[in-house]
């Protein structure tokens, strides 16, 4: 399936992105082999949909999202038999229900590894400052040397004045190489929203 078209199914499943964003990061991450994904921030499923779709045929994926979480987590009990259908045949695909931001779930996530570091974290959790900036501080240390570790809603959010992961993009992405992908046009009536940022997560 083409990035573009991936991207829309991903957002009619239920992704909070925009189309020609998301659809630009599938295309880079397609020139990588993702062995091991983690997702902190599932919500309805669509981009967890998307990394089973990209990942390699036997890759672990790994989702964490926090039930009523403050930022639209917490899918229901019924999607994890959906969210099952998502991955191929011998992918293992590991769905934890709980706070990112907890000692105890690193630990879990790093039992479901098994030694193996980081293809791809993704971090579309907890919007807050001290919320992201928590998230990247417990798992950018399980990321392999270059890995990806992706964040999304880099933009200002004027709306959202909770949302502060501009904030700490900006202080994060002076000390790797990255790339930002925006697309600042007005869609769903929300103004400025969203945006990717993406660390070349480089350990040397």
């Amino acid at each position: 399936m083409d990035s573009r078209k991936l991207a829309k199914v991903a957002v009619k499943k239920g992704a909070v992105q925009k189309v020609s964003e998301l659809s630009a990061l599938i295309s880079l991450l397609k020139k990588r082999k993702l062995n091991t994904i983690v997702e902190i921030g599932t919500g309805k499923g669509g981009t967890l949909y998307a990394w089973c779709k990209i990942a390699e045929p036997g890759a672990v994926i790994i989702s964490v999202d926090l039930p009523g979480g403050p930022f639209g987590g917490g899918y229901k009990i019924s999607d994890i038999k959906k969210f099952r259908k998502y991955k191929r045949k011998k992918q293992r695909l590991y769905l934890c229900r709980k706070d990112s931001q907890k000692n105890s779930t690193k630990e879990e996530i790093i039992k479901h590894l098994k030694g193996q570091k980081i293809d791809f974290l993704f971090i579309d959790g907890d919007h807050r400052y001290s919320g992201v900036k928590k998230d990247w501080k417990l798992y950018s240390p399980l990321v392999k040397h270059n890995g990806f570790i992706v964040f999304h809603d880099i933009l200002l959010h004027p709306g959202v004045l909770k949302c502060k992961v501009d904030k700490f993009w900006n202080e994060i992405k002076k000390r790797y190489k990255h790339i930002e992908i925006t697309d600042k046009y007005n869609d769903l009536g929300w103004g400025q929203w969203g945006g990717i940022g993406v660390i070349y997560y480089d350990i040397t």
